[in-house]
């Protein structure tokens, strides 16, 4: 059935009304008026009207059109063969949709990305970034959601301008941060602050807070600590145990000398048996650190320091660093008394 195309152009305004000789202004939510300048107007009562198409000289019953379904149902781009829709700037294909639904910036293959095609920013140049932005103002939020049919937003990455953080939230609740202090990055796990100013600030919530698990059972390196100078340090695992090292080669050190004042240096070390005061019902061994002198390099902080807040700031001990005195100090006490076993032997003897 042939259909009747009216165009007319309005003198006043210069609009363009097809198969309409009255183009219509629309009504936007907020009540506001917008007159067309070009008005593509249905001509059967369906919900289909407004149609924009394009096809082939040589074939007319294949192509692309742009059409509207309906009240309020947005605008529809769709293809009849095959072969998708496509934005070109210039000579290159700028955005296209694909038959399969899949919207492609800047990126023209058809070859699926396995998971993750329903919307593709490609890069086509070698010289050229290309990404996605998301602009806010400085106080609002910056949000990329996952959601479902059954609930709102259970994850999401969101970047607060506010305070310059960006958060990734599971099932509706933040699980990791990540901050600037100023002079580092800071991450905190299940936290929102750091701990001892520190990179990355894990809080265990009844759980392992770290699990790491080797690949086999033999001698495995789990952790490595380098400064500058290299490694100086680490944790090791084999099948059935754990050791911790430190750096002791030989070639590392100079000026070595024996121990000398063993047993003197260990009488003045003061153990105790103690419980700590967050901990009431566990008695162990150990020291204070403000009075372990014999061994400073085994002792961390200052005895009664405090922060800027005047917080404590507490000591620490390496009670591993005491060892080289203890063993010291017992070679001495076998030396003395092998001393006294021979003069013993040699008075019962006479």
């Amino acid at each position: 059935m042939s259909q009747t195309k009216v165009q007319l152009v309005n003198d006043v305004s210069g609009n363009v009304g097809v198969s309409t000789a009255s183009p219509v202004a629309q009504t936007l939510a907020g009540g506001t008026a917008i007159t067309p300048v070009l008005d593509l107007k249905g001509v059967t009562q369906n919900n289909t009207s407004g149609i924009l198409q394009f096809t082939r000289k040589d074939n007319a019953t294949q192509g692309s059109c742009i059409y509207s379904s309906g009240d309020d149902a947005g605008l529809t781009m769709r293809n009849t063969d095959g072969n998708g829709m496509g934005f070109y700037n210039g000579t290159t294909i700028a955005l296209r949709i694909d038959p399969s639904g899949s919207v492609r910036i800047a990126h023209t293959s058809y070859g699926a990305n396995t998971g993750a095609d329903d919307l593709i920013v490609g890069n086509t140049n070698s010289g050229v970034n290309r990404g996605i932005t998301i602009l806010n103002h400085t106080g609002s939020d910056g949000r990329l959601c996952f959601a479902d049919t059954n609930s709102g937003d259970g994850g999401m990455i969101k970047y607060v301008h506010a305070s310059d953080y960006m958060q990734i939230i599971a099932n509706g609740s933040e699980r990791m941060r990540i901050a600037n202090s100023g002079s580092h990055a800071e991450i905190f796990m299940n936290c929102q602050e750091a701990f001892n100013n520190a990179v990355l600030s894990i809080q265990q919530n009844g759980s392992c807070g770290i699990g790491l698990k080797a690949g086999a059972t033999n001698n495995q390196a789990m952790l490595a600590f380098r400064n500058p100078n290299g490694e100086v340090g680490g944790i090791d695992v084999n099948g059935s145990s754990t050791s911790y090292h430190t750096s002791s080669d030989y070639r590392l050190k100079e000026n070595q000398v024996a121990i000398s004042d063993g047993i003197t240096r260990l009488k003045t070390l003061k153990p105790y048996r103690f419980n700590f005061k967050a901990d009431e019902t566990t008695t162990v061994d150990g020291f204070f650190a403000h009075e372990v002198t014999a061994v400073p390099e085994a002792i961390k902080g200052t005895k009664d320091e405090v922060d800027s807040d005047n917080n404590p700031v507490y000591q620490g001990i390496d009670q591993s660093k005491l060892i080289p005195l203890l063993t010291a100090a017992l070679q001495e006490e076998i030396g003395k008394r092998e001393a006294l076993e021979t003069r013993v032997a040699t008075l019962e003897a006479a």
